[in-house]
């Protein structure tokens, strides 16, 4: 992530603490994939995956975030759980695991074969899915740039308005 990224993020994650950090990182995420042309995209603030994105011409993905300023972080058997029963549904399971630090950015994995457990975020190098960091990763950052000030002001409330404006199904956090 380029440094004015990182410097936005550290301020919400200063303000708001890992928890709704991790909330308010989760609904930048839905509104990327909604800038992305995902047209079908769930924000799920409290059970279940967190979110499902799919469209017309696109695959569909069902997603487990995670967001952490350390080394690791925690892929409990819950999460494994909720992204394989969306497999039936034709989904794709994805890990998106963003890293607060100055040159990190968004990891998407596959993880059908990754155990529930701590889980260094180096060890997901091999599981990466990078067509997806490419394609989603700048939506994400400019919707950070472009909803960073009403964040910062009004939190999760202010980003579900966006979502919904949207179109994006979003369950209450």
């Amino acid at each position: 992530m380029n440094t004015e990224i990182y410097e936005r993020l550290s301020k919400l994650h200063e303000k708001y603490g890992p928890q709704e950090f991790g909330k308010v990182c989760q609904k930048f995420l839905a509104i990327g994939f909604r800038m992305a042309g995902y047209t079908h995209v769930v924000e799920r603030g409290v059970q279940g995956v967190d979110v499902d994105a799919a469209g017309e011409n696109k695959p569909r993905y069902t997603i487990e975030v995670k967001t952490t300023t350390g080394g690791s972080i925690n892929f409990e058997q819950k999460d494994v759980d909720g992204l394989q029963s969306r497999k039936a549904d034709g989904y794709q399971p994805a890990l998106a695991v963003l890293r607060l630090s100055r040159f990190s950015n968004w990891i998407f994995a596959k993880p059908d074969t990754i155990k529930a457990g701590r889980l260094l975020i180096d060890s997901l190098r091999p599981y990466r899915l990078g067509r997806v960091e490419k394609e989603i990763c700048p939506f994400v950052d400019r919707a950070i740039m472009e909803h960073f000030d009403g964040t910062m002001g009004g939190g999760q409330t202010y980003l579900d308005n966006i979502l919904q404006e949207k179109g994006v199904d979003s369950r209450p956090s």
